[in-house]
């Protein structure tokens, strides 16, 4: 009885995984269908602004992850990072950093001011400030900045 538990756990941890690695390499080779480098000669053939985005995308996905689940103190530095890492032109993506920003800072007059400093890096999101406040809240699972500020309900300073 021994000898077949052996057997058995060698077929299921040794046998099992690599027959599973090989069908799915198989798979993915006889799916891929077309040129095997695709992806870097697509990046290759983008416009120079087309490079510096795709180089972002990163950076991006940081971004949002902390957003959604990190620390206050994790927040604030990523935010930091991002601005300095954007430019002056990147004003939708600038807009959006003051904005979550303005979401976690607890000071009234401090939300103000970066709600106004998002206003004036993009101005078409002037008109829906709160749409986009309630956007970047329900994308935030953590406390602070899973809620709406206080500066956006009625007869708040």
């Amino acid at each position: 009885m021994k000898g077949s538990a052996r057997l058995g756990f060698a077929l299921q941890w040794g046998v099992g995984p690599i027959l599973v690695a090989v069908l799915a390499a198989l798979s993915g080779h006889a799916g891929g269908g077309g040129e095997p480098a695709s992806a870097w000669t697509d990046a290759a053939a983008r416009s120079e602004a087309g490079r510096k985005a795709l180089e972002g995308v990163p950076a991006l996905a940081i971004a949002n992850a902390t957003w959604a689940l990190g620390s206050l103190d994790a927040v604030k530095k990523m935010m930091r990072s991002e601005l300095d890492r954007l430019p002056e032109t990147e004003g939708k993506l600038r807009a959006r950093v003051f904005l979550r920003f303005g979401i976690v800072d607890t000071n009234p007059d401090g939300q103000a001011a970066v709600f106004n400093l998002a206003c004036a890096s993009d101005a078409s999101i002037c008109d829906r400030l709160k749409e986009a406040a309630e956007r970047e809240t329900s994308a935030r699972y953590v406390a602070p900045g899973n809620q709406l500020p206080l500066y956006f309900f009625g007869g708040h300073p």
